[in-house]
């Protein structure tokens, strides 16, 4: 007879530093899953090689599933189709649940004179590779966002890639940096407090935490569309039954009105599929990006942050 799970707290292992996506939802979920399973969640941040570093870490351990990962359309579409990942994204995981999913938000610095998505892209054509963007990681979802905006618009702009979001935003927030595309829950305070502009959503319709922002494809771009998610993976081998607890767990929380609308007020749309749903969305986007990927050349398009504002602005 196997023993009653958890048995001890679990860990929700995640490969992006604090203020990242999968940062901001783990915190959000942690204490509602310690709730409903009875131990403690604790967050383990493993920042590095576009979230592999974390990965890594939990294909290789126990299947009992005390140590889970917050995969992300950067760690398990993404990293496995650059030739580096250190892991299979399908075979060394048991898929849990895809959790939330939300677009990222196109971001400018104030001063930049570029008031819509239009006027960016003949900004950026006036003066090539002159304009910077910033990203949190190599082929992470905000950095294969501005790619394809890149391809799909025509233009070159300068990859500056942020080891620390933290980073990341003082330099956007500084001007040294002249645009971003990432998270809506990052983003929403320096929008309302007017550090940065918006322009745009990536996803296919506008957000409900900004309705009055356009979406890429109707501003400027027809057909752009980029949507992050973040769900739940488990070692591979987890027992089916420990898998489902974990489930369970998650989709109550999910249920949770007050939690429901938080998530929802941060342009987050809660999710809770299934496992076997989210292991055929985890090979689709899989596919999809794999030829993006190679298009793109994801990883060769980067600089370190030591490039002054007045180059970019």
């Amino acid at each position: 007879m196997r023993a009653r799970f958890p048995l001890r707290p679990i860990r929700l292992v995640l490969g992006f530093s604090a203020g990242s996506a999968s940062d901001l939802l783990a915190r959000l979920l942690a204490p509602e899953l310690s709730r409903h399973l009875g131990q403690p969640v604790t967050i383990e941040l493993h920042p590095g090689e576009n979230g592999a570093k974390g990965a890594r870490l939990v294909a290789a351990s126990e299947a009992d599933g005390h140590t889970l990962f917050m995969a992300t359309l950067g760690t398990h579409a993404v990293a496995p189709n650059l030739a580096s990942a250190p892991y299979d994204p399908v075979n060394d995981f048991a898929p849990v649940t895809l959790v939330a999913q939300s677009p990222l938000i196109l971001a400018v610095h104030p001063t930049l004179q570029a008031q819509t998505v239009g006027q960016l892209i003949a900004l950026a054509r006036s003066m090539p590779k002159r304009l910077a963007f910033a990203s949190s990681a190599h082929g992470g979802a905000p950095h294969l966002a501005a790619a394809l905006f890149q391809d799909m618009a025509g233009i070159e702009m300068t990859h500056l890639c942020y080891e620390r979001t933290q980073e990341l935003y003082n330099d956007l927030v500084a001007g040294r940096v002249a645009l971003s595309f990432n998270n809506v829950m990052s983003m929403l305070p320096c929008l309302a407090e007017g550090k940065l502009r918006g322009l745009a959503v990536t996803g296919s319709s506008r957000c409900a935490a900004l309705p009055g922002l356009p979406t890429v494809s109707e501003s400027g771009l027809p057909g752009y569309e980029v949507t992050n998610w973040l769900g739940i993976v488990a070692p591979a081998s987890t027992p089916r039954e420990i898998v489902s607890a974990i489930h369970g767990a998650v989709v109550e929380t999910l249920r949770s009105r007050p939690f429901a609308e938080h998530l929802a007020q941060h342009g987050i749309e809660p999710r809770g599929s299934p496992p076997d749903e989210f292991a055929a969305l985890l090979r689709r986007e899989l596919a999809r990006w794999a030829p993006i990927v190679e298009k793109l050349r994801v990883l060769k398009n980067s600089l370190k942050p030591q490039i002054h504002a007045d180059k970019h602005r």
